[in-house]
């Protein structure tokens, strides 16, 4: 459904933020994208979302208009808006917009959103009246209202509690098992890979690992990723 081959990126065309990434993305699948700050994975997401161009190597498919990629992928952005005139459903809503209108079925949409990922009683709200968790809530709720094959989150679940981070993973996971390819990139070794698929694991820009949960839990490979001293221990560690 999604993949690259081969890939390369630079910002600057004389240092690559990426280096010979081949990857492929099924649908039915929740994939998870880890590494250190810097390693290249908003980048990555970027590329396969064709917000940008790579240097070399393949992305594909390639959308032939902004339409028809917002028809095909959804993707909810690291950096959340801090402002909108909006209340939280008139935010959702904007979800429907890359297709034809149909009041009766948009309101019955977003109302099923709403209650999936528990804003009902926050839907007359002003967004900008929201805490940070709530509005990252929301910013889902409008990329899932979009109705897209293929769902892209960049750290989702920073803002978002313990609780409704596994909700969060749970409703991803659900979501892959209904068919969308899911895929996030995340911080989170606690709550996430008990849930993902696939793992994929970047560093300096190339991919240093991949496999499900089982296969990496405990590598050496993890902790020399991510420079994690001797002695510190965890579920994935």
């Amino acid at each position: 459904m999604l993949e690259c081959k081969d890939l390369e990126f630079s910002y600057d065309g004389k240092n690559k933020v990426l280096s010979g990434v081949t990857l492929s993305f099924e649908k039915g699948k929740f994939y998870g994208i880890f590494g250190p700050n810097g390693s290249g994975k908003s980048t990555l997401l970027k590329l396969l979302t064709n917000e940008i161009k790579s240097t070399g190597g393949t992305v594909s498919p390639l959308w032939r208009s902004p339409l028809e990629r917002a028809r095909n992928i959804a993707l909810v952005e690291q950096q959340i808006p801090s402002s909108l005139p909006l209340t939280v459903a008139e935010t959702v809503a904007l979800g429907r917009y890359p297709w034809e209108r149909n009041c009766e079925a948009e309101i019955e949409c977003v109302r099923e959103i709403l209650d999936r990922l528990e804003l009902v009683s926050l839907a007359k709200r002003p967004f900008n009246a929201l805490s940070g968790g709530e509005k990252q809530r929301v910013m889902l709720a409008r990329a899932l209202v979009q109705n897209t094959p293929i769902l892209c989150l960049d750290e989702p679940g920073s803002a978002l509690d313990i609780g409704f981070q596994h909700t969060l993973c749970r409703i991803l996971k659900e979501l892959a098992s209904e068919g969308k390819c899911v895929i996030m990139i995340s911080h989170d070794f606690f709550s996430a890979p008990g849930y993902l698929d696939r793992m994929i694991l970047l560093n300096k820009g190339k991919v240093a690992a991949c496999g499900n949960f089982s296969e990496l839990k405990g590598k050496k490979i993890i902790r020399d990723i991510f420079d994690i001293p001797d002695g510190v221990s965890g579920e994935f560690f």
